[in-house]
């Protein structure tokens, strides 16, 4: 069996591994590394997106005095705010790792015949990396991201194909947080060899190039505006599963020059979204890539730049992707589209717009036919988009502030119209992020 490499590990992924803990390198052969002497051993599992570690030890803070014969909680290390990064690598030496962010779920003194004897801990280790070696770059130059549905979506790669000579998509002078990057769609692909045949495999990725280094913080908040864009443009449920941050040949920015340091990082962490399975057709998608291909510049441009769509977006979304009770469905979607439309004005006047039934209208204005896209979704109560928004407001506000008590059904009977008002706002959501129109904000 052909052992994977570091970064073909993914999100997705369940492993265990026996690994050695340290909490300190030391320079070994010219190379940092995890000091024989001062190691613990430990089991790293990672199940259903959750990664486990059960640690021969119960470490304590660095200022704590080993001399002393009592010690209580506060003298332990319970996060790593307590501590730093910590370093492991498998017992055979073929992975390492970096942990970043890690909690204790439980510590206890134990005799045992199975894994460990003493002391020990256990912890969830909710942000890592599995690195070739331990010393890492000091902040983000470059994020490879690997996003569910894009390969289809883009439908320009095929595993057929010599993926090493197909030219990538490069999409530059994009702004986030008043950050500048550039956006690179490219192509891979894998090749075996099994007796009588030749197996291909061919997929895409994203990979986000900044001027400056980055935080990891901020990475991800782009990796995840990514991600949400691309949910909006495909109509499906896109997840993150795997980020690779950094470079196989590290750049020496004095002699302006490559060294051979391998510095990428695979870098796993737990994600509030994330779906078990995914189905890719190239089909269903709300706006095929080919529709659009010609001003997909603009339109990373604009959705990048636009922090007001941005968290439009992430709203409907959010209700999108998880089971939210009806009533707080309605909140954050009402609440999202008044928040959207916060500065706009009207056009006589140049007075702000107050009232929330203007605000959703103004959205809904945005959409060729409203109406018609309520009467063919569900059978709902409401036939017409006036009727519809009234509705939606009314409900927000008995659930918030009591008013309206007359207005107000059941959770029961607004389902079907709120999945007609979820189906509005998505279009409009699509319209505006694919530059069919002007915002009106």
């Amino acid at each position: 069996m052909v052992k994977k490499k570091f970064t073909d590990y993914d999100m997705r992924d369940d492993f265990s591994f026996p690994v050695y803990v340290g909490y300190e390198l030391i320079e070994i052969n010219g190379i940092k590394g995890i000091d024989p002497d001062n190691r613990y051993a430990g089991l790293l599992v990672r199940m259903n997106g959750e990664t486990y570690l059960e640690l021969s030890d119960n470490p304590t803070k660095k200022d704590y005095d080993s001399s002393e014969s009592i010690y209580n909680g506060s003298d332990m290390i319970d996060t790593q705010e307590d501590s730093h990064d910590w370093y492991a690598s498998t017992w055979d030496g073929s992975l390492q790792f970096v942990f970043h962010k890690y909690f204790k779920m439980d510590s206890s003194f134990h005799l045992a015949n199975d894994h460990f004897g003493g002391d020990i801990s256990k912890w969830i280790v909710s942000d890592y990396s599995i690195v070739k070696q331990h010393v890492l770059l000091l902040g983000v130059e470059q994020a490879k991201l690997t996003l569910d549905h894009i390969y289809s979506w883009f439908g320009i790669f095929r595993p057929e194909k010599e993926w090493k000579d197909m030219e990538s998509l490069k999409f530059s002078d994009l702004t986030f947080e008043n950050v500048k990057f550039s956006l690179t769609v490219g192509a891979e692909g894998k090749e075996r060899h099994p007796m009588h045949f030749l197996e291909k495999t061919a997929y895409m990725f994203v990979r986000l190039n900044f001027d400056e280094i980055q935080t990891r913080e901020f990475t991800y908040r782009l990796a995840v505006a990514v991600r949400d864009l691309f949910q909006i443009l495909t109509g499906k449920a896109v997840g993150i599963s795997r980020i690779v941050l950094n470079s196989d040949q590290s750049y020496n920015r004095i002699k302006e020059n490559l060294s051979p340091r391998n510095e990428e990082e695979n870098w796993l962490l737990n994600q509030s979204f994330l779906p078990d399975y995914v189905e890719e057709k190239i089909s269903g998608f709300a706006i095929p890539y080919q529709q659009i291909s010609d001003r997909f510049q603009e339109i990373l441009m604009q959705y990048f730049h636009d922090d007001k769509l941005q968290k439009l977006v992430e709203s409907y979304l959010i209700v999108d992707q998880f089971r939210v009770p009806v009533d707080t469905q309605i909140i954050t979607l009402v609440s999202a589209i008044e928040s959207y439309y916060r500065d706009a004005r009207y056009s006589e006047g140049g007075k702000k717009i107050k009232c929330a039934f203007k605000k959703l209208e103004r959205l809904t204005a945005l959409l060729d036919d409203p109406n018609k896209i309520i009467k063919g979704s569900t059978h709902g109560n409401i036939t017409t988009t006036s009727d519809l928004l009234k509705e939606m407001i009314d409900a927000r506000d008995y659930v918030i502030h009591g008013d309206k008590a007359d207005k107000y059904t059941s959770e029961a009977e607004l389902v079907p119209d709120l999945i007609s008002f979820k189906r509005l706002i998505r279009q409009a959501i699509v319209n505006i992020v694919s530059l069919q129109v002007k915002s009106n904000n």
